[in-house]
């Protein structure tokens, strides 16, 4: 089993939609997890359903930690 550090495991999680101009705001109704794994499978998932709905939208959904950083996905 992999071993956390602290900082790590305290981390917050949010997910944000956002622009190509990097405008965005975050999703309430997601909440805020401390599973960075979640996080990654929500933002994925909406990403899917946007270009679904809307093929020619250039936004796209984020995760950030609570420092405002973007979490990348590795897919």
């Amino acid at each position: 089993m992999p071993v956390l550090d602290f900082l790590t495991l305290c981390m917050k999680y949010t997910i944000w939609r956002v622009t190509p101009a990097g405008d965005g705001f975050p999703l309430s109704n997601m909440g805020v997890t401390s599973m960075k794994e979640r996080a990654l499978e929500k933002s994925r998932a909406l990403n899917q359903k946007l270009r679904a709905s809307e093929p020619e939208s250039e936004e796209r959904f984020i995760v950030r930690d609570e420092k405002g950083r973007e979490v990348r996905d590795i897919i």
